[in-house]
């Protein structure tokens, strides 16, 4: 543990360790207060669907909770499958949201996640190991983890949610694993981002079933195409911020369903557009129109039922200071400009810069 963990903390952390917690929490049916407030729901039948970009072509995965027969061995426990590498865990909750896995052996569980711990809190993660599952890899095992936020807003295509936790990851992996993750309140992950050789990889959450109410599935579909993956920096003296390299995108919100999609704007359809670096800050900002009147003030309906809106974006990968931006890999972010009670669709694209001196 860090040296930032409270004496406090640490007493609370080793008695939910090591006594089993009450029967409120026990085969998945947690007090109600817990489960509103939890930032790692486990209740059987809870799932959740991400959608992981960042390497080849978009793919998905699926975490989910199954209710076990109660045994002197299991109580208590959940069967949590496809978190990690799609094996399968034996994992509890116990307050304050101190996420552990069952050991196999007489002794503690293996800590997962100090979800309730304040901001700089500092652990190391472990997971059980067994004969039957995968060889366990050093980038998760062993990790050293800080709890780093508690406040972010984070949007991803599953919705907007505030009072987000955010967990950094430091492993002895090169250029591979977690490097950090997001947990929305009542709702647990909602976003993580690993690093590999050929880039970081995103994945968010889509869809969930979280205990009532659903997180339900949209009847709409995003994406956000660039005219390249790649763009090249000229940065051969005298360098001419004028002539560094601008990026054409559209964004696009399809519903091919009978479910009409509501939509509402101020003067014009539009779209705002933020490039993030590896570390997730903004570097710079954009935004595109459908060529109305964006200031005037008046509100534009828009549904979408069997249609889609497409808006076109168009930027110079240049920053507020007028700098070019490092070699590397960015996040494109666009979010349609909604106003009111209106969904804000999003969709993000992965793009690297490179320069040539």
């Amino acid at each position: 543990m860090g040296k930032t963990l409270s004496l406090c903390f640490l007493a609370v952390v080793l008695l939910a360790v090591a006594i089993p917690a009450d029967e409120s929490l026990a085969q998945g049916q947690p007090r109600p207060s817990l489960v509103r407030a939890s930032y790692f729901p486990l209740q059987a039948g809870n799932w959740w669907l991400y959608t992981k970009t960042g390497v080849g072509e978009p793919t998905q995965w699926r975490v989910e909770v199954a209710k076990l027969e109660a045994t002197s061995e299991n109580r208590n426990y959940l069967l949590f499958g496809g978190y990690f590498f799609g094996v399968a865990h034996l994992v509890k909750v116990v307050p304050p949201d101190i996420v552990v896995e069952r050991n196999p052996e007489p002794g503690r569980d293996y800590l997962w996640y100090m979800l309730g711990a304040p901001v700089g809190m500092r652990w190391e993660l472990h997971l059980a190991p067994s004969p039957t599952k995968a060889p366990i890899p050093a980038c998760v095992d062993g990790a050293r983890l800080t709890l780093a936020a508690r406040d972010e807003v984070v949007r991803v295509p599953a919705g907007e949610f505030r009072n987000v936790v955010r967990v950094d990851w430091r492993t002895e992996c090169v250029d591979a694993g977690i490097t950090s993750e997001w947990f929305a309140p009542g709702i647990g992950l909602i976003r993580r981002v690993e690093s590999s050789i050929a880039g970081p990889v995103v994945s968010e959450l889509a869809e969930a079933h979280v205990g009532e109410p659903f997180a339900p599935r949209l009847p709409y579909s995003t994406s956000l195409s660039l005219d390249r993956p790649v763009y090249l920096n000229n940065l051969m003296p005298p360098v001419d911020p004028q002539a560094l390299p601008n990026v054409s995108a559209a964004f696009t919100v399809a519903n091919l369903t009978e479910q009409p999609l509501e939509l509402a704007f101020s003067g014009c359809k539009s779209v705002a557009v933020e490039v993030r670096d590896a570390a997730g800050e903004g570097v710079l900002r954009a935004r595109g129109d459908d060529g109305g009147c964006c200031t005037c003030d008046n509100l534009l309906p828009v549904v979408l039922q069997r249609s889609s809106l497409t808006l076109p974006v168009t930027f110079k990968l240049i920053t507020e200071s007028g700098d070019p931006l490092p070699d590397g890999w960015y996040a494109v972010v666009a979010t349609l400009e909604t106003v009111g009670e209106a969904p804000q669709p999003a969709a993000t694209a992965l793009i690297q810069v490179s320069s040539v001196h």
